[in-house]
């Protein structure tokens, strides 16, 4: 099975810091995942980082955000040189800007939230000196500690959210209702497949639901929805979970509907994937 980390820290219970050279308490060469957050930040680039299947290159002066339940592996290059911050969602709250951006790395696909960022030479510098910042306090007993690594982190989001902002996810009318959307089914996808079932939930017609995805997305609910179901199952099948169990997993009641319903979303049958 893909190994699903647990967030484990010496000093702070939901924060962690570490160098990039530094060996982890897990093989980060293979595909895994995690029940918490990855923040990398690479002073010195090199190599490739392969996060849901897509490959992302590992640049200097980049940060590639990790979300809990998307599978990655790293591949940098031994002369790659930064940091890596660990930690829980649970620390943002209270923050409505950092938690929204928080939800949405969790609930959107690399195609509509890019996964890496990069920056202008100002900026770069700003976030390098940053990183560093947050190693050294990481590593210190000073008073108030977690408070002062916590707005650094804030810090290094809202740069990845303004290092965006001339090319913004697109905006349209309901984003509110589109975001509802996207979180209710990043965490009911397995249990709720059908369209009128969102809408219900939402106090929203089928109609108006199918109308707000196409708007923002060019493609209609159930086809977000069938994308969700299908990288979730790629995800699974990148392991040696059988296809049945896969289909089981995902609440489909019959190994042979869900291969062919695998097989009709990506033109190739379960078992060859």
């Amino acid at each position: 099975m893909i190994p699903i980390h647990e967030l484990q820290s010496p000093r702070l219970e939901n924060i962690r810091v570490a160098e990039l050279q530094e060996q982890l308490h897990y093989n980060t060469s293979e595909l895994h995942r995690h029940n918490y957050f990855e923040m990398f930040i690479f002073e010195k680039g090199g190599g490739d980082h392969l996060i849901d299947f897509d490959s992302f290159p590992v640049e200097e002066k980049s940060i590639h955000i990790v979300a809990p339940g998307k599978v990655h592996q790293m591949k940098r290059s031994p002369k790659s040189k930064g940091y890596v911050i660990h930690f829980d969602e649970s620390i943002a709250a209270g923050n409505s800007i950092i938690m929204e951006f928080l939800f949405d790395q969790m609930s959107y696909d690399n195609k509509e939230m890019l996964p890496h960022y990069t920056f202008d030479k100002e900026t770069s510098k700003r976030i390098i000196e940053t990183a560093k910042l947050i190693w050294e306090d990481f590593n210190t007993e000073n008073v108030l500690r977690e408070e002062f690594l916590k707005n650094h982190l804030f810090l290094l989001c809202v740069l990845c959210v303004r290092s965006v902002s001339s090319n913004p996810v697109k905006q349209v009318e309901n984003q509110d209702i589109y975001q509802q959307f996207r979180r209710l089914l990043r965490n009911n996808f397995r249990e709720i497949k059908k369209v009128k079932d969102y809408a219900e939930k939402l106090h929203i017609s089928e109609k108006k639901l199918n109308e707000i995805v196409s708007a923002k997305t060019g493609q209609s609910c159930s086809q977000i929805i069938y994308n969700q179901i299908i990288l979730e199952a790629k995800r699974l099948l990148r392991t040696n979970i059988s296809t049945k169990e896969t289909a089981y997993a995902l609440n489909f009641d019959d190994p042979a509907h869900f291969s062919k319903f695998f097989k009709n979303q990506t033109g190739i049958p379960p078992s060859k994937f």
